[in-house]
């Protein structure tokens, strides 16, 4: 990496892109579904563990903006150094890993955040996907944390859908979102990896249906 590439990674692109997401999302009409599953385990001091997609993303950090706590997995790639680095702009902390790098030492980091009472947002289809799939890491922390799992997500009534893999979202200025909570998945601690795999398609099948219900909510 270039010394101009790498001023520009870590220090020019990211503030410009927490200006942009800050600025279109006090522009936005927010609607909130289903937050009481959320509130309901924190008025029992229970820090779930919240479960997202990665094309889902960019609204987030605006939605819990400089909140205490806040953690979030990013991959360690190029791309995951900027998104790391808007994150902490928001006062999201990070921990960099993936399951295609670094997963092992990623995996201990957020056991002691969760430990430690920290609130972490993991995107359940990883770095690379495939969409809307949900990676069986989750699942494994929430068995050895005894946390349960949050689904989360979000959809706008107007928005652009990138060609990416993820099928990233960018909510149009001035447009309504909805954010949409689901009910929580719990882990018992000796779940069988059979019943860890019927976990992870609980998971999965609940977030799929939140998202289809946020992109044709308005």
């Amino acid at each position: 990496m270039t010394a101009i590439k790498n001023v520009f990674i870590k220090y020019i692109i990211p503030p410009i892109a927490m200006l942009i997401i800050y600025l279109l999302g006090i522009t936005y009409r927010k609607e909130v579904v289903g937050r009481e599953s959320e509130q309901s385990l924190i008025k029992k001091g229970i820090n779930p563990i919240y479960a997202l997609w990665h094309g889902r993303l960019m609204y987030l950090p605006f939605h819990y903006r400089w909140q205490k706590n806040l953690n979030s997995l990013v991959s360690p790639s190029t791309d995951g150094e900027i998104i790391a680095r808007t994150l902490r702009l928001f006062g999201v902390r990070t921990i960099r890993g993936s399951s295609y790098k670094s997963g092992s030492t990623a995996f201990r980091n957020l056991i002691r955040v969760v430990k430690d009472r920290g609130r972490v947002f993991i995107t359940v289809d990883g770095s690379r996907g495939p969409v809307f799939k949900v990676q069986k890491g989750i699942l494994h922390l929430a068995k050895i944390s005894g946390l349960p799992v949050l689904p989360v997500t979000y959809g706008a009534e107007k928005a652009h859908v990138f060609k990416s893999w993820d099928r990233f979202i960018i909510p149009h200025p001035f447009t309504r979102v909805v954010v949409i909570y689901g009910e929580p998945v719990y882990v018992a601690r000796d779940t069988s990896e059979e019943e860890i795999e019927a976990k992870r398609f609980e998971l999965e099948q609940r977030l799929v249906q939140m998202t289809e219900k946020a992109d044709q909510y308005f």
